[in-house]
């Protein structure tokens, strides 16, 4: 392949505008994960418009309904962006849904050049946004800082992909791998601040799924407390169908929603109960693991893209099975039980070809270490 010659001052520019652009995606991509609120089942992504070298104008797609990054940049923008750039960390959407196409806005407010970090993966885009842009002369640069904008939208991507939740295995372990004593008792194995961090991060995901084990032992609620953000939707597995009716869930379903992953062999009264208080049921035929693995793909076509699970280890445990967990978040306190429930098994490796992390980070909170490993990429 042949390169043009170019003068030391051209490439020099060439450069500097390079650096310039991945900078700015670097800022599009912070600013779409700013954002408290959940936009599934639409991704997150950011955008800005550039004339010249100057910044005039930044967008986020904020909540599902609401304006996509492309409309909030060029807005912010004040509207008048003929013959500007913009960087955006996904590729435009060209299809009516709740909005508008953005490749229509961008060609009717004259952008010359587009930079987009990644192609999107909805099969109703997939392409067509940026060959649409192409037909009409603007330039359109694609692959920016690709992994980075991956890494906002995992759960879309997945969904998209394989229509299946991104399943995020949550839990609170001592030094010896236990997540409760001999008589099931959990409270408190992290610290204070582990549990605002785990607040968090139902704030973050669509859902927070437990098995009857916990509801049992500690007829949670599955909100959000102490920290800013939306309650999830919450999920229980119980294919034999025993939820009580007087369970803290079951009694705040009309508020916040409420789904039961169940078996079909269940009581018709019991049924008729849990729906009158507004749970929604996913009745699935088959063994526990197939039930389990059918109502997580029906969550997944009711918009719920991301689950975190936080109990307990026997749910887990079936998941890992069936390689079903994308990424685990361990909350390590410095306490040893000798004895009693033991964190979720995986399924048994010989060394030297033990299980490994695409990527993995250690992070402090209070007296406790968080480890997040990410299990696999989208």
């Amino acid at each position: 392949m042949s390169i043009r010659p170019r003068c030391h001052g051209e490439f020099f520019m060439d450069s500097k505008k390079n650096i310039l652009i991945h900078n700015l995606m670097r800022d599009a991509i912070r600013l779409a994960g700013d954002g408290l609120q959940r936009v599934s089942p639409n991704p997150r992504t950011g955008a800005i418009i550039l004339r010249g070298d100057k910044v005039i104008g930044r967008g986020r797609h904020a909540c599902c309904g609401g304006l996509h990054a492309e409309v909030e940049a060029i807005r912010d923008a004040g509207g008048d962006v003929r013959g500007c750039e913009m960087i955006v960390t996904l590729e435009p959407c060209c299809h009516t849904g709740r909005t508008a196409p953005c490749t229509d806005l961008i060609i009717r407010h004259g952008i010359s050049k587009v930079y987009i970090g990644m192609e999107d993966p909805n099969p109703l885009v997939a392409g067509k946004g940026i060959k649409q842009l192409r037909q009409v002369g603007i330039e359109v640069v694609t692959d920016i800082l690709r992994d980075e904008c991956a890494e906002l939208n995992q759960p879309f991507i997945k969904m998209m992909t394989l229509g299946f939740p991104y399943m995020i295995a949550k839990t609170a372990i001592t030094l010896d791998g236990y997540i409760a004593d001999i008589n099931k008792r959990s409270k408190w194995i992290s610290s204070a601040e582990s549990r605002r961090e785990a607040h968090r991060m139902r704030a973050q995901y669509d859902a927070v799924m437990v098995g009857m084990g916990t509801v049992i032992a500690d007829d949670p609620q599955l909100n959000v407390r102490d920290v800013p953000g939306d309650d999830p939707v919450r999920v229980v597995f119980d294919p034999a169908g025993s939820l009580p009716e007087q369970s803290k869930l079951v009694k705040s379903a009309g508020t916040t929603p409420l789904y039961v992953i169940t078996g079909e062999k269940i009581s018709a009264k019991w049924k008729k109960a849990l729906e009158a208080n507004d749970v929604q049921m996913i009745c699935e035929k088959g063994d526990p693991e197939t039930v389990l693995v059918r109502g997580l793909r029906r969550l997944g076509r009711e918009g719920i893209q991301s689950v975190l699970i936080e109990g307990g280890g026997k749910l887990q445990s079936m998941l890992a099975a069936g390689d079903n967990i994308d990424r685990v978040e361990l909350f390590i306190a410095p306490k040893l039980l000798g004895d009693g429930i033991p964190m979720m098994k995986i399924p048994f490796r010989f060394m030297p070809d033990p299980a490994e992390f695409v990527s993995h980070a250690w992070i402090p909170h209070g007296p406790d270490m968080r480890f997040t490993g990410i299990i696999k990429k989208y």
